[in-house]
């Protein structure tokens, strides 16, 4: 799986487990537009320019949410970065 559609499953999970209550509010905690997130979900292999999110994303994710970037990227399992976190990992794993 790639790190664009892990990202996508945590904004997901993350709706899901309380820890966001719209998916705007992590568009907005991560610097992103609704659009650029459309774009992400729904490339066109045919296009000339594909659509990703960038290294700054991922960093602000991590930091915003304190998920673990070799989650994002398929190295670990383990979504969170410590056990200090105010959602219901319960519910996520």
């Amino acid at each position: 799986m790639t790190s664009d559609k892990k990202i996508l499953e945590l904004i997901e999970l993350l709706k899901e487990s309380g820890g966001i209550r719209f998916k705007k509010e992590f568009y907005d905690a991560i610097g992103l537009q609704k659009q650029n997130v459309f774009w992400v979900k729904n490339q066109n292999k045919q296009e000339k320019q594909s659509y990703h999110f960038t290294a700054e994303h991922i960093e602000k994710i991590c930091k915003t949410y304190s998920i673990n970037a070799n989650w994002i990227f398929g190295m670990e399992k383990n979504i969170f970065l410590s056990s200090k976190t105010h959602m219901n990992k319960e519910k996520i794993n």
